[in-house]
């Protein structure tokens, strides 16, 4: 979907939010610093937001690439944590080695990998699927329907499937908002985010189109990925016996994603300010007044 609103009212979007989201405990106050490399000495391992932290788009961040090779010399432990749901973890890892980053397949967790635990312990559904034309789900267990392809079956599938915002239109949308509204049923939603950093701005994501079912069809969406438990119980699953969770670091680009669920999850966290979603808004004055607060904000990692 194509972005049509500012930064100030996508903060706003996810304001409107934190009565579902979860309640951790924040620190009282966060330290600057300049980069991860002032901090990382404090860790023992680091999980990394992708978009707007290792990448905008299709292109690496400078520096990020050889940040990621300095912990590994330094025997850290090193997880991607996204809320990718549109793509597999194998062609994530071949996006990322594509880019100079050199993280094997078993440290990358995103919320297609929660939303996949998910289904394998459910009985398969019918689910009608936001996503590309073409967009493979053999991962997934269910029988699924690409709704660009086949949007006549929105009225005949058993539940929705919010995967990607790719090639979705406002058109389809309201459609969809309509058809659930008309007969409503369970949705999962594969990607909390509601905007995603690209090469030249923001993309709406699916979390932007589970708002809009949500005050339009009220229609609650069971959510896999970032801030939630799920994705982060998957990724300190990966962690070596006895770290400690004080001493693992979540970096990321947004406060009620990669701030609140790290915190959530009992992680130290620290918000990277001159990259992604962090970049576009008064950060101070948005952790002052959401008491979203990091431990540490980072200029770059």
């Amino acid at each position: 979907m194509l972005l049509t609103l500012s930064p100030a009212e996508i903060l706003h979007t996810y304001q409107t939010l934190e009565k579902i989201f979860p309640k951790p405990i924040f620190p009282k106050q966060f330290q600057k610093v300049h980069t991860l490399g002032d901090i990382s000495h404090l860790y023992d391992a680091f999980f990394f937001d992708a978009f707007g932290v290792l990448n905008l788009g299709e292109t690496a961040i400078p520096l990020a690439a050889e940040r990621i090779k300095t912990l590994r010399q330094q025997n850290k432990q090193l997880c991607i944590v996204s809320n990718a749901a549109s793509v597999s973890r194998q062609q994530l890892f071949e996006k990322y080695t594509k880019l100079g980053f050199d993280f094997s397949l078993d440290e990358i967790v995103s919320s297609r990998d929660a939303l996949a635990t998910y289904l394998h312990t459910h009985s398969a559904e019918n689910y009608g699927v936001t996503a590309p034309i073409g967009t493979k789900l053999n991962d997934l267990n269910g029988s699924f329907i690409n709704l660009i392809e086949y949007p006549d079956a929105m009225d005949t599938v058993d539940g929705i499937l919010l995967l990607s915002s790719q090639d979705w239109t406002s058109s389809l949308q309201e459609t969809l908002i309509q058809s659930l509204i008309t007969k409503p049923r369970p949705i999962l939603l594969g990607n909390p985010d509601l905007v995603a950093p690209r090469d030249n701005g923001f993309s709406l994501e699916p979390g932007f189109m589970a708002k809009q079912i949500l005050d339009k069809a009220h229609i609650k969406a069971l959510a896999f990925g970032k801030p939630y438990d799920n994705i982060f119980n998957l990724a300190k699953a990966k962690l070596k016996p006895n770290t400690a969770l004080s001493r693992t670091l979540m970096i990321g680009d947004t406060l009620h994603t990669d701030i609140l669920g790290g915190c959530n999850a009992g992680l130290h966290t620290a918000m990277v300010s001159a990259n992604g979603f962090a970049s576009t808004i008064p950060w101070q004055d948005t952790i002052q007044k959401t008491g979203i607060c990091p431990h540490y904000v980072i200029d770059f990692i």
